[in-house]
């Protein structure tokens, strides 16, 4: 009797690990579901196919001048009103604006206001200038004239130039200097060489077409 008694405890305690090993089994797997239904941080945080492009070709081209200026606002004004520049964003800070973006056609031309604490001065305060912004506009004598209405002085009357461009340039109201000009012609280099021939030859009558009606 008391080896039967044994043997049965002995089957009990087999049938016992036997029946634990599936609730064992059962435990373990409960974490392995959590774990597989929580998305990851770095795919949370990185949509597929974004990408940031290095040379912001959206909202800039390969160069982009910036111009210090005295007083944002009134540079805004007439880049605006005599050239045709749209305004494609301003930022004001406690003493104004800090930063403007205008846009003509492809090129975007971002202003700064003039700071001496920051060694950012205009070209009136320095007093002059050895950069020139050569602008393409569809009539350059209208323009050219809505400049001059605007306050920008006049340092070179409009004019049929050799490379067959007729221009002239102005300094506006921080001293830049912007030649606007209007493609006219495509001369040859033999008749571009000629006419550089005429102009330096006959530098009076180079002064007399300044203004005159374009031989284009």
């Amino acid at each position: 009797m008391a080896k039967a008694a044994k043997k049965k405890t002995t089957k009990n305690k087999k049938s016992a690990r036997v029946s634990a090993k599936p609730q064992a089994a059962t435990r373990s797997a409960k974490p392995a579901k959590k774990q597989a239904a929580k998305p990851s941080r770095s795919a949370a945080r990185k949509p597929a196919g974004s990408k940031i492009d290095p040379l912001n070709r959206k909202q800039y081209g390969a160069l982009t001048p910036m111009l210090a200026v005295r007083d944002i606002r009134r540079a805004v004004d007439l880049y605006k009103n005599a050239i045709g520049f749209t305004v494609r964003s301003m930022m004001d800070g406690p003493q104004g604006p800090i930063h403007a973006e205008l846009r003509l056609r492809d090129t975007t031309l971002m202003l700064s206001p003039e700071s001496r604490e920051q060694h950012n001065l205009s070209a009136a305060t320095i007093g002059n200038t050895p950069t020139t912004l050569y602008v393409l506009v569809d009539d350059v004598d209208s323009v050219f004239a809505s400049a001059v209405a605007a306050g920008a002085k006049v340092s070179m009357p409009v004019m049929d130039m050799f490379w067959g461009d007729r221009c002239g340039q102005v300094s506006d109201l921080d001293g830049n200097k912007w030649m606007i000009a209007t493609h006219k012609a495509e001369p040859t280099e033999a008749e571009m060489a000629e006419a550089m021939r005429r102009m330096s030859e006959q530098p009076h009558a180079t002064a007399a077409a300044a203004g005159a009606e374009s031989e284009y």
